[in-house]
């Protein structure tokens, strides 16, 4: 199991649930990379990245038990939980604007190890550069910084109604272009 290629996330994830220690380092050497680089993106601060893949780990270690290898992907699971723990230190700090890269979604789209999913993330990509740039902001900045309607409205200098607006119809129109 050392860094084996033939010892696939989703079992590490397995044998972690049973609190097999050596899984759970291997499961760190295969995927930490790919979450340090998810919430180094979402942090902008190494530091903060580190503290974020720290907690997340302890998080992975204390719920690998939820992880069901029939309802999805092992790397899926993993960068969820990540993202939730990032956008909980995001919730407790002062954030800026996010600018709309699509580093994170080439690297994942690139990755082999997405298994039948390697097109979503383009096409994502693709349907959110379709967006108008006022409601591309704030769907980014809703759903990768976490900020709510109201939070989102005073970064946009936007009344409330007019945030939920957008983002209903970034939703929608995100929704329409994937399904296309």
């Amino acid at each position: 199991m050392n860094g084996s290629p033939s010892v696939s996330i989703a079992e590490l994830l397995v044998r972690t649930a049973t609190g097999d220690r050596v899984a759970f380092r291997s499961l760190y050497s295969a995927a930490g990379p790919k979450l340090f680089a998810l919430t180094l993106r979402m942090m902008k601060s190494r530091d903060l990245a580190e503290d974020v893949l720290q907690e997340a780990f302890v998080k992975i270690w204390e719920r690998s038990w939820q992880f069901d290898p029939l309802k999805g992907n092992g790397l899926a699971w993993l960068a969820t939980l990540t993202r939730h723990c990032a956008l909980d230190r995001l919730r407790r700090q002062p954030r800026g604007q996010v600018d709309f890269d699509g580093a994170i979604i080439e690297e994942i789209d690139s990755g082999h190890h997405l298994q039948g999913r390697a097109g979503e993330a383009r096409d994502l990509y693709h349907c959110l550069g379709g967006l108008r740039d006022d409601y591309r902001n704030a769907v980014v900045m809703a759903y990768v910084n976490g900020l709510t309607h109201e939070e989102l409205a005073v970064q946009l200098s936007k009344p409330v109604g007019t945030v939920k607006s957008w983002v209903r119809r970034s939703l929608q129109s995100l929704r329409r272009c994937l399904e296309a």
